[in-house]
């Protein structure tokens, strides 16, 4: 092959001068009278017409269609009073079993079956709401799924931001993706501080690290249902890239970063009490935005494992 046509291919391949994201999320869908209308064109969507009671079991094809939705979307959101404070533990169960996921900060709620925790302003004061992140990350099997319910939210501000990994990994160059398909990487639950700042008991700390050391992760990785790639490295739990230099580590996570947190791969979501949201750990990463002065903000979470 002479080397016009090796230039010509490699051209081919690589991404266009005009980037189009995609777009096929972005379309409302109906089923039955429940409406999963988007909520921005990268992801999420917000569920209409669906009242969710505590134990109501839902018809097989329209928990189908809500399921499916969620990994086409990336999160789910329920308007106030469509479901109840009582019925969150319910609505999480439809997509698995809930687990319980304290901290020292973040303790168990009363009721729903001891499988819901509390995040609390005025208990929670630590930075690790407000930076990019996966829940649980730092372990080989992270909750496949995390939900909300908003039980108090501040007057302004506290909103949470949504990235959708899959749409930030279609805006890498395809050569460069390739590269970075073959590297991996270290997650560490302390690369900022989470357990030291959770636990000030010595003896405790070093009980928490030794049952949480770092693991090696891909830096790209498969959606086990989907299929599709995304960018698995976040601000949070990423430390270094595997056989690479201090210096192009850092720049290749910087990097990746940057395109998770562009704007043109998220929404955000503002909250009202009584709303409720779930998300796919898998692919959605998310934060807060600690905005909202001494407003107090109150959240119910669940995880399914």
């Amino acid at each position: 092959m002479n080397a016009l046509l090796i230039e010509e291919e490699r051209l081919a391949q690589a991404q266009p001068k005009i980037l189009k994201l995609a777009d096929d999320s972005a379309e409302r869908r109906t089923l039955r009278g429940i409406d999963l209308e988007p909520y921005a064109p990268a992801v999420g969507a917000t569920v209409r017409g669906l009242r969710l009671q505590d134990g109501e079991a839902l018809d097989p094809a329209l928990h189908r269609f809500i399921y499916e939705g969620l990994l086409r979307y990336g999160f789910l959101a329920f308007e106030p009073g469509t479901v109840t404070a009582d019925a969150f533990g319910h609505l999480v169960g439809l997509f698995g079993e809930a687990r319980l996921l304290t901290t020292p900060y973040t303790p168990a709620a009363g009721g729903s079956g001891g499988k819901v925790n509390t995040i609390d302003s005025r208990h929670k004061k630590t930075r690790m709401n407000f930076i990019w992140h996966i829940d649980q990350a730092f372990r080989h099997d992270p909750p496949r799924y995390t939900a909300l319910f908003g039980k108090k939210v501040p007057p302004f501000g506290g909103d949470t931001l949504f990235a959708n990994a899959t749409a930030a990994y279609d805006l890498l160059d395809p050569l460069l993706a390739r590269y970075l398909e073959t590297l991996t990487a270290v997650h560490d639950i302390e690369t900022q501080g989470f357990l030291t700042l959770a636990y000030q008991d010595p003896h405790e700390l070093e009980l928490q690290r030794a049952k949480q050391p770092p693991i090696e992760v891909p830096l790209i990785r498969v959606h086990p249902e989907t299929g599709r790639k995304q960018i698995f490295v976040n601000e949070l739990y990423t430390q270094r890239i595997i056989g690479l230099s201090r210096t192009a580590s850092e720049s290749l996570i910087a990097l990746l970063l940057d395109l998770v947190a562009s704007p043109d791969v998220q929404a955000r979501f503002r909250w009202e009490e009584g709303a409720a949201l779930i998300w796919d750990n898998r692919t959605v990463q998310h934060r807060g935005v600690g905005d909202y002065g001494n407003g107090h903000r109150l959240l119910h979470r669940a995880v399914v494992q």
